[in-house]
């Protein structure tokens, strides 16, 4: 009886250490594929601050301005919500679900082209300024 359950906490020790291993080498991929997801994610936590500051939900009647956010709330929906959604935006709802959300994006993307409403990301330069070519290029743009 003692033994069996050595064995068996042997065994459940054994699967956590494979877990574990498994878990760090998943960690590393988000490293050596060069995405940076964290930037993206603290960039649509301001900008939900932001619409809350400024009451977006309550003057836009796709309840944000941000098109991940609206991408997100939009497929977290589901046919109930997507349907009120196209009947508050003026859009007759399609009977299909894909069909809904692909009317709802447009619909959207049009909102934010007429009222002008898209909020441009901030630049990045292009080349980094520990390169030995910096300041050669600089100067050619300089000039």
């Amino acid at each position: 009886m003692v033994k069996s359950i050595k064995i068996a906490t042997m065994k459940a020790s054994k699967k956590t250490t494979d877990l574990e291993k498994q878990k760090k080498s998943l960690e590393e991929f988000d490293v050596t594929d060069g995405k940076t997801r964290d930037e993206k994610a603290e960039q649509i936590k301001k900008a939900r601050e932001l619409e809350d500051l400024l009451g977006i939900k309550d003057m836009n009647p796709f309840r944000t301005l941000n098109k991940n956010i609206f991408a997100e709330n939009l497929s977290s929906m589901s046919i109930a919500d997507m349907t009120s959604l196209c009947n508050r935006v003026g859009i007759n709802p399609p009977r299909s679900q894909n069909q809904m959300r692909k009317a709802l994006s447009e619909a959207f993307d049009m909102y934010a082209q007429k009222h002008n409403v898209t909020v441009p990301s901030p630049s990045k330069p292009i080349i980094d300024k520990n390169s030995p070519n910096y300041d050669s290029v600089v100067r050619l743009f300089t000039d």
